[in-house]
This record gives C-alpha cells, sequence and structure tokens, in this order.
C-alpha cells in the first residue's frame, strides 16, 4: 500500500471525525442520516477509485505539471477555481477547531491571538516543498493514531455506552436519504482530493489494496463519528451538543492515567491532527495559486498570497460564529457535493483521452 495516499485519506477523515461530520449526522439520526452513511461508502470509495486512477496515470507531476501544455486562460480559470475551494476548506476546519479551543480550553483568550499562534505555525508548513510537508504529515500521524486508537477502543468498551441507544438510531436504516447527512458523510472520503498536488510524491500506480483500507477504515471512522455520542448522550441527548465528539471524550476517564480527563489529551492530539489538516490544503491552494505566477514572480507573489489568507481569516473569526460557521459549512458541503463528481468524472475521462 502507498502510505502517502493513506496519509490523505486518514488526515481527512479524523479531523472531520470531531468538528462538523458528527453535529451534521446526530441532527438527522431519524431523518435519513443511516442511509446517508451507507450510501456514502460506496460513492466515497468510487470517488477516491476514479481519481486516484486518473491522476497517478502521470507519475509525480501534481496537476499544474498536467495542464502545463494546455491554454494559458484555462489553466489560469480551472487552477484558481480549484485552489479557493481547498482554501475554503482549510479555513472552515481552522475556524472550527480555533471555536474548540476558545470553548474547551482557553474561553478568556481571544480568539485572534489564538489565530495568530496558529497561522504562524501553518505558515512555517504550507511553505515547505510538497515532499517535506508529507514527511510533517506522518510524523504527526505516527504519534496520533495509537492514542486516537486507544481512546475509541476506551470508548467502544466503556460501560457507559449505551447499544439500546445506537440501535434505535440504526432501525431508521429504510429512512429517505438526507442531502445534508449524505454531503457530510461522503465528505470523510474526500481527502483523495489532495492529489491535485501531493501526486508529486506518489510513485507508481496505486494497488487494489489501498481501495479495501479506504473501504475499511472508512466505514470504521463514519460509524464511530456517528454512533458513539449517540450511545454516551442518547439519540436526542447528542443532538444538544455543538461539538458532540468533544462531549464525549470529556465522558471518559482514564483512571490510572496521570492524565484522567480524555478531553484534555484528545484536543491536545487534535490540534496536531488540524494543523497538518489544515496546512495540507493550504499548501496545495498555494502550489496551485504559485503555478499560475512566472517563475520571477513566485516568491514576491507568495508573501502577497500568504497575507490575504492571514486577512481573510482575521476577518472571518471576528465576525462569524458558531452558529453561522455550522450553517456556512453544510452549504459549502453541499456545493462540495455538487462540484466534486463533475470534477472527478471530467478529469477521469479527459486523462484516459490524453493518455490513449
Amino acid at each position: 500500500m502507498n502510505r502517502y495516499f493513506l496519509y490523505l485519506v486518514l488526515i481527512n477523515m479524523f479531523i472531520n471525525a470531531i468538528i462538523f461530520v458528527p453535529s451534521i449526522l446526530i441532527k438527522y439520526s431519524f431523518d435519513g442520516a443511516v442511509a446517508s452513511v451507507l450510501l456514502s461508502i460506496p460513492y466515497g470509495v468510487l470517488m477516491t477509485f476514479l481519481y486516484s486512477k486518473a491522476i497517478t496515470k502521470y507519475p509525480e507531476k501534481g496537476l499544474p505539471e498536467i495542464l502545463a501544455n494546455t491554454t494559458k486562460w484555462m489553466k489560469i480559470l480551472h487552477i484558481w477555481f480549484i485552489q479557493l475551494a481547498f482554501f475554503t476548506a482549510g479555513l472552515i476546519t481552522l475556524l472550527g477547531f480555533l471555536d474548540i479551543i476558545s470553548r474547551f480550553v482557553n474561553p478568556e483568550e481571544p480568539r485572534l491571538i489564538l489565530l495568530v499562534m496558529y497561522l504562524a505555525a501553518i505558515f512555517l508548513v504550507i511553505g515547505m516543498p510538497t515532499q517535506r510537508v508529507m514527511y510533517f504529515a506522518e510524523i504527526v500521524l505516527f504519534f496520533s493514531i495509537p492514542f486516537l486508537g486507544f481512546i475509541i477502543f476506551k470508548a467502544f468498551s466503556s460501560k457507559d455506552l449505551s447499544w439500546d441507544s445506537i440501535w434505535e438510531v440504526t432501525t431508521h436504516v429504510f429512512d429517505w436519504p438526507s442531502l445534508k447527512a449524505f454531503a457530510a458523510s461522503s465528505y470523510v472520503f474526500s481527502g483523495y482530493i489532495n492529489l491535485i498536488i501531493f501526486n508529486r510524491v506518489i510513485k507508481g500506480k496505486l494497488k487494489i489494496w489501498n481501495y479495501v483500507f479506504v473501504f475499511i477504515v472508512g466505514i470504521l471512522n463514519l460509524f464511530t463519528t456517528f454512533l458513539i455520542p449517540i450511545g454516551y448522550h442518547g439519540a436526542d441527548g447528542a443532538k444538544e451538543y455543538l461539538f458532540p465528539w468533544i462531549s464525549t471524550a470529556d465522558s471518559l476517564r482514564l483512571v490510572y492515567s496521570p492524565v484522567e480527563r480524555v478531553i484534555f489529551l484528545f484536543i491536545m492530539l487534535y490540534m496536531g491532527v488540524t494543523l497538518i489538516s489544515v496546512s495540507v490544503h493550504w499548501h496545495v491552494a498555494l502550489e496551485l495559486v504559485k503555478s499560475t505566477f512566472n517563475e520571477k514572480a513566485k516568491e514576491k507573489k507568495k508573501w502577497l498570497v500568504l497575507m490575504a489568507i492571514a486577512i481573510c481569516s482575521a476577518i472571518m473569526v471576528q465576525q462569524i460564529n458558531t452558529l453561522q460557521l455550522n450553517q456556512l459549512t453544510e452549504y459549502w458541503m453541499i456545493l462540495r457535493l455538487a462540484v466534486e463528481p463533475i470534477y472527478v468524472l471530467s478529469f477521469y475521462f479527459w486523462a484516459g483521452r490524453k493518455i490513449s
């Protein structure tokens, strides 16, 4: 299996397990969420397969290199549209996690200060070469996955988990799927789209075991994300929380550990996962923008782009509250659901025609 490809998928799955996806799925738990989750699994794996198969036909090339021989206006229009989507994806992730830090760790710290600290770290990462960004992601995941796996095991094995509440929700499996729930659950699989730039570090073609891994981990991730908070807080009680998984982590205890409350360990781990998730999205966005400039202007324009990112992030932190961010994210996910399959299918057939 190609570990770099799996890192991109895992990062997206992990970060969406705590911020927006759980609250959306739980909101529609009696209105089609179960069917939406089940449908999103084959859909997500199919999109992953089609896009990765298409782009890996161009070994060690990102989208800018693939489009190098197309007309300039088409290349610029195509790339700027995609980089805007990646910037937005990173921004809503960052704003969501800053909200969590502000609520559960340091409520008295201004969010603007928290943003400045995070942006300083993110800008150091996104300016690195693509290979080094992937090395950084590997380090973060190496330290995070064992602890996150232990927390999930602890959640499943706890006597406080109510399987009756989970069973109550799963009986609604035949309810008509919800569009918002499907958009949220399918977004969990969208880490593959980072291959737009990170295909530069993918050597050779991806084997079938990569997609088997995505299928299995996607099932575990979605049902853990969706059902564990319901098992702890009840089918109706879980809807009362803005961040159901954070509240669930706060329900867990490690009696013989130096840190008894799991929530502190959980948030500390997700600080690193959030940093690398946003960095991956914004590295893609930055590389796409840089590809539209000539070599002499790249370094100068890079700092202008970073300044624009910082200003836009600061404005959003000051102007958007939690409820507005959640609503904006729901609409963004629906828009992504409409655009993503069009892009994936068109690129798949275009790449096939170019190769043949």
